[in-house]
């Protein structure tokens, strides 16, 4: 009989963990890029959910907190399980709170029937995860996400 020795499986088990650890290395990272799309999928969420419904005030279902935080709690309820990990900049909001009208409007914090709230100006949300960064860009008026 024929056979290889535990000795020499083991010496091929150790060889290939050091040549996967080793190309682990050199797979870039996509964490930005990865951050990014969640994000964009959950403020399209909150946007559709808004659509056709005439709520004013804060709302979970029209309404997202930009944090890390949040951004968990509202992935934990999804059926994909992700953690983000980004760092988040916002640039044009006076706080982290992103709220859509019954119409898809883009507010500034809460929903009001005089439409003060109303963005504006584009909001720039920048993730930041080991250096790497990667920008999302809200039109005003049409809550679009680029």
């Amino acid at each position: 009989m024929r056979a290889f020795s535990l000795i020499e499986l083991i010496f091929v088990l150790v060889i290939m963990g050091i040549l996967a650890f080793v190309g682990m290395q050199f797979i870039p990272n996509e964490t930005p890029l990865s951050d990014a799309e969640i994000l964009k999928k959950l403020i399209l969420n909150k946007k559709t959910n808004a659509l056709g419904y005439k709520i004013y005030g804060e709302n979970n279902d029209t309404c997202i907190r930009l944090s890390k935080g949040d951004i968990n709690n509202e992935e934990k309820l999804s059926r994909v399980k992700y953690k983000f990990k980004s760092s988040i900049k916002i640039n044009g909001l006076s706080s982290d709170l992103l709220c859509f009208d019954y119409k898809g409007r883009p507010y500034d914090g809460e929903v009001d029937e005089k439409m003060k709230n109303l963005l504006r100006n584009f909001v720039t949300i920048t993730l930041n995860y080991k250096n790497k960064e990667k920008n999302l860009t809200i039109y005003p008026m049409s809550g679009d996400i680029r």
